[in-house]
């Protein structure tokens, strides 16, 4: 017997008082005594409400009402309406009151867990540069840690596929780009699906390539290399360090109609670094890697991918320009992913923060040094211009004659 059943056996006249305990929530209750005239009441003790007794019989005690609430014959006598409650009625709020206390535990646990940016090239890439800027900020604006896994090789498919199948509890989160959504194009037998293993979480920065060659080279322009492809006896060797570099070299070599060695690194640091020791004649890098090294004379910049000329860079002309006739301009996202089947309030406190951080003149001026466009987009905006760059993308490739490896 129980210590409520002890507390309403023994209490005749007065108050009758315990503290019962239900998975760690304590709760008190109080038990008046029942006038002795109410046991008299007609049917009263054959529903199972008595106000005494011997604490160790079967009979139903004072408190220990038996009765559904709801049964229309506990309600055939004021004493159940004035008893305390059952001990249904009191696990029944123990139960309710540790449910209730469940989300805030879970709140607190989450915030004291870090979120990982995970990012598909190493360390100094744009990406790199760009995830670790947001980092900063998502740390102070969500009151958690957040930090950055660098997992670059196989084109970012490694980084890929590690997020691919993490928790969807938005702890894990991939630094995606436009040409990993359409990596089926480009590898075979992928361990994921580029857009249906993934939830679009936010929009962060847009980019594009640009040719490298040396500094000390005697090519000035992409038509000087276009030329130099085509009388050279030995075909030229172009680096890239990402999956976008290989798409811009390919349609290079289908509009100059030139067969160049591509030359392919795990990271565009790797890429540069051989340029730069002449490894290599040309490379294929992003716009923010492109830029530093051409500022700090190490390389000469002679063509962007994008459709119009950067303003950071109003002197290098676009692929666009040395080849009008062929369709040459080709831009590339960053965004944050999550898995698959991530909770819709997840996403939305996720694709808030970003938002809220991209607006934040810090960070803006990291970009900014990067050569990386702020791109604003929600989780739906993004899904939809995935989608649609898709379809171009997958074209291009087609174009540039890629065969998936």
């Amino acid at each position: 017997m129980d210590r409520l059943e002890a507390a309403c056996a023994s209490g005749h006249a007065g108050t009758a008082s315990t503290n019962i305990r239900h998975d760690g929530l304590a709760i008190r209750q109080r038990s008046k005594s029942v006038d002795p005239q109410v046991s008299d009441q007609p049917g009263h003790k054959e529903h199972g409400c008595s106000k005494g007794g011997n604490a160790m019989s079967d009979a139903p005690q004072q408190g220990d009402c038996r009765m559904d609430r709801g049964d229309p014959r506990c309600r055939a006598t004021s004493d159940c309406r004035r008893r305390a409650p059952c001990r249904r009625d009191i696990l029944r709020v123990a139960a309710v009151s540790l449910l209730a206390c469940q989300p805030a535990t879970g709140r607190a646990q989450e915030a004291s867990r870090p979120i990982t940016l995970v990012v598909p090239f190493p360390a100094g890439s744009n990406t790199d540069v760009v995830t670790r800027a947001l980092a900063q900020q998502l740390q102070e604006s969500l009151g958690q840690p957040v930090v950055v896994d660098n997992r670059p090789g196989a084109q970012g498919t490694l980084a890929a596929a590690h997020v691919a199948r993490s928790q969807p509890d938005g702890q894990t989160l991939l630094m995606g780009s436009s040409v990993m959504f359409v990596a089926g194009s480009l590898i075979r037998n992928l361990p994921y699906d580029p857009v249906g293993s993934f939830q679009p979480v936010s929009g962060v920065g847009s980019t594009s390539m640009i040719f490298m060659v040396q500094a000390t080279s005697p090519i000035r322009t992409i038509a000087d290399f276009h030329a130099r492809a085509r009388q050279s006896a030995q075909p030229m060797t172009i680096g890239f360090g990402s999956p976008s570099g290989q798409v811009v070299l390919a349609l290079f070599a289908t509009a100059s109609g030139t067969r160049p060695t591509a030359v392919s690194y795990r990271g565009i640091p790797q890429t540069m670094t051989d340029l730069a020791g002449g490894h290599i004649d040309a490379a294929v890098v992003d716009l923010g890697s492109g830029l530093a090294q051409m500022r700090s004379g190490h390389a000469r910049a002679i063509a962007v991918s994008a459709g119009a000329r950067s303003t950071l860079a109003p002197d290098v002309p676009t692929l666009q320009e040395g080849f009008p006739s062929a369709e040459m301009s080709l831009e590339t996202i960053i965004a944050v992913q999550g898995p698959a089947r991530m909770q819709p309030d997840v996403v939305t406190r996720l694709d808030a923060a970003i938002r809220a951080a991209l607006t934040r003149p810090a960070l803006q001026e990291r970009f900014a040094t990067a050569s990386t466009a702020v791109l604003t987009l929600d989780a739906a905006g993004l899904d939809s211009r995935i989608r649609a760059d898709n379809v171009r993308w997958e074209a291009l490739i087609r174009q540039a004659g890629i065969q998936p490896e």
